[in-house]
């Protein structure tokens, strides 16, 4: 094979011209419009939540109110119906709402395009607290005005921060007399947690601050073994013995035994 020659100049083949690749202008083109989609959602959303853009114009009431005044329960709101219809603040709305005295919840919901509706659940009253409050089916005290408050209602009265043991104490004593016929008005726990009843037919037990359960049970079996049959004459029931009880009679009215059970 021949060699080339020194001092030769070698020859390089011409470059070829490489095409260039075709624009994907309909990938662009959807790139493009995702891009446009989300700035106008974005600057829609701005605009949307200026105050002047979607003001809020009313507020409804609804719910079955039987102590509080749709009025002054719109009033006690309007403060925070700031902002737009979209970026209203709702929670500040609904604390404002429940500060009224018989408001327990209130759901907020926005009604396209200028609405605020107030769904509205009154507290329901189970019993009388102390001298100023009333207890809900939840335990919890609220404290309305007094000329609002239901008459009939049990009397609980004890320690503030028990509200909820008691009520369910309650529940439990009254189911365990019902056998008895006996109705609670009134159940009192003090501050050594010391725990008495009284009874509509004027009957008061002492049930003490240890082993109430127990002296209640028996306070029940004695009751129904025969000491029910004087109920009439009974003021006061004492079950804080360790194997016994005492009887208070009423003035006047002791049994023929002298006031042996």
């Amino acid at each position: 094979m021949a060699k080339p020659r020194r001092g030769a100049v070698m020859q390089q083949a011409p470059k070829v011209k490489q095409p260039r690749p075709p624009v994907p202008w309909k990938t662009v083109f959807k790139h493009s419009a995702a891009l446009l989609i989300v700035v106008l959602l974005v600057a829609g959303g701005v605009y949307l939540r200026e105050a002047d853009t979607l003001p809020v114009k009313h507020v409804t009431v609804d719910g079955s109110l039987l102590h509080t005044d749709r009025n002054e329960l719109v009033k006690a709101v309007m403060p925070y119906v700031r902002g737009s219809f979209l970026n209203v603040d709702v929670a500040s709305i609904q604390k404002a709402g429940e500060t009224l005295p018989w408001v327990e919840q209130i759901q907020v919901r926005r009604v396209w395009p200028d609405t605020l509706h107030l769904i509205v659940a009154e507290h329901e009253a189970v019993a009388r607290w102390n001298d100023d409050g009333l207890v809900n089916r939840h335990g919890k005290v609220f404290k309305p005005s007094k000329d609002t408050m239901p008459d009939g209602l049990i009397q609980l009265n004890g320690p503030d921060g028990m509200s909820e043991m008691m009520s369910r104490r309650l529940v439990d004593v009254q189911q365990k007399v019902n056998v008895l016929g006996l109705r609670v008005i009134s159940m009192s726990m003090d501050k050594r947690r010391a725990w008495q009843v009284d009874f509509k037919d004027g009957l008061h037990l002492k049930l003490g601050r240890t082993d109430d359960e127990q002296r209640l049970d028996r306070f029940v079996t004695v009751y129904l073994g025969g000491l029910g049959t004087f109920k009439e004459l009974i003021k006061e029931i004492d079950m804080r013995y360790t194997n016994g009880l005492a009887v208070v009679w009423k003035s006047g009215q002791q049994p023929d035994f002298n006031g042996t059970v």
